[in-house]
């Protein structure tokens, strides 16, 4: 998918451009809402990711000029530093799809972009297939398979078990979860993220064995990592030898 960053902050531009990358999308940018307007009027785009305040003509400005010359596409995810709840029912009732607020964490802005592009093209194929070590997900399809036999999962299964794996090596909170697969807050005495968790250690085999650990992130959340496949597992793994190997391997 193409992707228009528009953000006047170069250290903010890079950090964007650097976390977008992650999803292969190709990215290009405009420092000014004047810059945006004009790659506009001569390129397709299928997301802007736009900044609110911009020096000349602002953010809002330039989502007035995109709904108005442009229709409802492309998509329009705001992310700014403005907090205030008045500026982000502005910004929604005015077309934006989509608003976050500066500080970004990488994996959430990762997450709210797919959603997005998944919600604005669901003909197209917004992601690339997620591989871990034996672990092949396929966003499009829904499917996932390990050492390649398709495994059954639930929808929620598997919204949560792709984050996961596509954020393998990093920290993922429990919220972040739920609110990505369920798409609310649940209370905090629920145990249906845990409960999730436990049937895809199981059915999904999340072990060493497989090149992989899930590790549970006290009061955080959880962690996947990629683990080499070692000879002691291995060996750990197998079954024992028969009394009557083990006896003439003594008499030998």
């Amino acid at each position: 998918m193409n992707i228009l960053l528009v953000e006047d902050d170069p250290a903010q531009a890079v950090a964007v451009e650097k976390t977008m990358q992650q999803s292969r999308h190709t990215i290009s940018k405009a420092n000014s809402g004047e810059s945006a307007i004009r790659y506009l009027m001569t390129h397709e785009v299928d997301l802007v990711v736009l900044d609110w305040q911009l020096a000349g003509v602002a953010g809002f400005e330039v989502l007035h000029w995109i709904r108005d010359n442009l229709g409802r596409e492309p998509a329009v995810l705001f992310l700014t530093s403005r907090v205030l709840e008045v500026d982000i029912l502005r910004a929604l009732d005015a077309g934006a799809d989509e608003y976050i607020v500066k500080p970004f964490r990488a994996i959430e802005l990762v997450a709210r972009v797919g959603a997005l592009l998944r919600r604005t093209y669901p003909n197209e194929k917004t992601e690339s297939v997620i591989s871990v070590g034996p672990y092949v997900f396929d966003p499009a399809r829904r499917s996932v398979t390990l050492h390649g036999n398709a495994i059954e999962l639930t929808a929620k299964e598997f919204d949560v078990a792709s984050f996961i794996f596509a954020n393998a090596g990093r920290a993922v909170s429990r919220d972040l979860l739920v609110k990505l697969a369920w798409g609310r807050e649940l209370e905090a005495t629920s145990r249906t993220v845990d409960t999730h968790i436990y049937r895809l250690r199981r059915k999904l085999a999340l072990h060493p064995r497989n090149g992989v650990r899930l590790s549970t992130v006290y009061t955080h959340g959880y962690r996947l990592d990629e683990v080499a496949v070692t000879d002691t597992v291995e060996a750990a793994d197998a079954p024992a030898p028969a009394p009557e190997a083990t006896a003439c391997a003594a008499n030998a």
